[in-house]
C-alpha cells in the first residue's frame, strides 16, 4: 500500500513537472530583456559607484560599518552586510558593475518563484494551486521594480531565505532545524526586515498545535535577531534607525488607508506602475474607520479558512508591517513596488489553497491561462520603462506629478544628456514642490544646471542657498 501511494505520487508530480517548466520558461521570457537594461537610480552610488566592492579585502568592513560607508553624504541606518557579500560576489563574477549584472536578478527571482512554489505545495498540498499561484507571482507586473531594479535584490535574497526558513521549518524531523535557523539569520543579515522570522515561524507553528508551542518554536528565532542587533550595535554604535520625514504618529495613521488602497490597487490592477506615486499625508478619520471595518472583517473570513489561508494572511500582514512605519521611509516616497514583493508570498499561500479548491474544466483552465498571459503582456509592455534614467524617470514623473523625487531626478538625467535646457523646468519644480530645506539635492543640482547654461547670477544664489541649508540643518540628502 505504501508503495503504492509512493507510485503515485512519483507520477503525479512527473505530471506537473511540465507546468513547473513552463512557469520558469515564462520568468524567463519576461525577465531576461532587462540584461540590456543600465543601472538606474540608486544602482549608480550604492554599486557602480561603491569601492568597498572591487575587492575582498573590503570583506571585514562589510559587518564593521554601515551599508553606504563609502559615502559621507548618506547617514548609517543601514546594516546590511551579507547583502554587500553578495554585491561584492557579482563584481567577483561579472566585473564592474554592468547590464549583466540584472542576470543575477532574474536567476534570483527565478529561485524565489520555485520556493514559493515548495512552500505553497506544503502547505496546501495541492500541486496544481500551488502552481498557478506561483505562475501568477513570477510574471506579476507589481514585481518588475524588485526584478529590474539591481538595488532592489536585497528583497529577492531576503524573500528567498525567509521562504527557505519556512519550508526548512515545516519539513524538519528533529525539533529543531539548523538550516531553518541558518536560513533565519541570512535574511536578517541582508536586510533588516529579516527581523520577522519569529514571527512567521509563530503564525505557521500556531496553526499547526498549539499557542504555547508556537511561542516555544518562535524563542528559538530570536537568537539570530539578538545576534543582528549585537553586531549592529557593535558596528554603528546603536540600534536606532533614522526618521526621513516629520510626519507624525497620528499622521502615519490616517494615512494608512491610502497607502494600502494603492497597494491593493497594483495587486489587482497593475497597469501604469512607476517608481514614485503621490501620496499626500491624509488628515480625515473616516478612511482609518472604514479600513478597520474591513480588516476585522477579513480577519473574520480568514478565520473560518483553512490553515494554508491562514498562515498566508499572517505572512502578508506581518511582512507588510515594515513598510507600514512611514516616518522611516523617505518624505514625499511612502510607496515602492518593491516593498509588495515579501508580503506577495502570503497571497501566493492563500491562493493556492483556494485554487485548489476549483475544478479545473476547460473554462478554468482558460482564464487561468489567460489570466497568466495577461500579466506576461503588461510585465514586458513595462520593462522599456526600466531601460535608462531618462526612460524610468520620465514614467516616474507621469505617476507622481506631484512628486519632488521624480521631478529632480528626471531633471538629472536630462543634465547628464546635456539637456539643459529642459532640465531647468523639472528642477524649478522640485524645489517648489519640496518643504522648505528638505529635499537639498534639488538645489544643488538647479545651481549646476544654471551654471551649465551661463545663468551665474542664478547658479550663486541656489548655490548659496544649499549651502545655507547644509550648514543649518544636518538633513539627510534624498536622491
Amino acid at each position: 500500500m505504501h508503495f503504492l501511494e509512493v507510485s503515485v505520487l512519483g507520477e503525479f508530480r512527473v505530471k506537473q513537472l511540465p507546468l513547473l517548466v513552463a512557469v520558469a520558461f515564462l520568468v524567463l521570457v519576461v525577465f531576461l530583456p532587462t540584461i540590456h537594461d543600465d543601472l538606474v537610480y540608486d544602482d549608480g552610488p550604492q554599486i557602480a559607484e561603491n569601492p568597498r566592492l572591487t575587492s575582498w579585502s573590503y570583506l571585514p568592513g562589510y559587518f564593521t560599518q554601515h551599508l553606504w560607508a563609502h559615502n559621507p553624504d548618506v547617514p548609517g541606518y543601514y546594516y546590511r552586510p551579507l547583502f554587500l557579500v553578495w554585491l561584492r560576489l557579482l563584481y567577483a563574477t561579472f566585473g564592474r558593475p554592468g547590464p549583466i549584472w540584472h542576470l543575477s536578478s532574474v536567476i534570483l527571482h527565478l529561485a524565489v518563484s520555485v520556493s514559493v512554489f515548495l512552500l505553497a505545495h506544503r502547505l496546501s498540498g495541492n500541486w496544481s494551486g500551488a502552481v498557478l499561484a506561483t505562475a501568477l507571482f513570477a510574471v506579476h507586473p507589481v514585481n518588475l521594480e524588485t526584478v529590474a531594479w539591481l538595488s532592489a535584490s536585497s528583497e529577492l535574497l531576503l524573500t528567498l531565505f525567509l521562504v527557505l526558513c519556512l519550508y526548512s521549518y515545516a519539513e524538519r524531523k528533529n525539533l529543531i532545524s539548523f538550516v531553518s535557523l541558518l536560513c533565519a539569520t541570512c535574511a536578517i543579515l541582508i536586510k533588516e526586515t529579516g527581523v520577522v522570522a519569529p514571527l512567521l515561524i509563530l503564525a505557521y507553528e500556531w496553526k499547526q498545535t498549539s499557542l504555547k508551542r508556537a511561542i516555544e518554536a518562535a524563542a528559538l528565532y530570536l537568537l539570530p535577531v539578538l545576534l543582528y542587533f549585537a553586531l549592529r550595535i557593535a558596528a554603528l554604535g546603536d540600534s536606532k534607525v533614522g526618521l526621513w520625514t516629520d510626519l507624525s504618529v497620528r499622521g502615519m495613521i490616517l494615512t494608512w488607508p491610502r497607502v494600502l488602497w494603492l497597494y491593493a490597487a497594483h495587486l489587482l490592477w497593475p497597469a501604469h506602475l512607476g517608481l514614485f506615486y503621490d501620496v499626500p499625508a491624509e488628515t480625515r478619520l473616516w478612511p482609518i474607520v472604514l479600513l478597520a471595518a474591513i480588516a476585522l472583517g477579513a480577519v473574520l473570513a480568514i478565520l473560518r479558512c483553512g490553515k494554508s489561508v491562514r498562515v498566508g494572511a499572517a505572512w502578508f500582514f506581518v511582512t507588510l508591517a515594515p513598510a507600514m512605519a512611514l516616518p522611516m521611509l523617505h518624505a514625499d516616497n511612502y510607496v515602492h513596488d518593491h516593498y509588495l514583493y515579501l508580503p506577495f508570498v502570503g497571497i501566493v499561500l492563500m491562493m493556492a489553497e483556494w485554487f485548489g479548491m476549483i475544478r479545473w474544466s476547460a473554462p478554468a483552465i482558460l482564464t487561468a491561462c489567460t489570466s497568466c498571459l495577461a500579466c506576461c503582456f503588461v510585465t514586458r509592455s513595462d520593462l522599456p520603462f526600466w531601460r535608462d534614467q531618462t526612460a524610468l524617470f520620465t514614467r516616474a514623473v507621469e505617476t507622481a506629478p506631484l512628486n519632488p523625487h521624480a521631478k529632480n531626478n528626471l531633471g538629472v538625467a536630462y543634465m547628464n544628456s546635456h539637456r539643459e535646457t529642459e532640465a531647468l523646468p523639472l528642477l524649478e519644480q522640485a524645489i517648489a514642490l519640496s518643504r522648505p530645506g528638505f529635499y537639498l539635492d534639488a538645489y544643488y543640482n538647479l545651481a549646476t544646471c544654471y551654471e551649465r547654461l551661463g545663468r551665474h547670477a542664478e547658479a550663486e544664489r541656489y548655490a548659496a542657498a544649499w549651502r545655507q541649508v547644509m550648514a543649518q540643518q544636518a538633513v539627510p540628502r534624498g536622491r
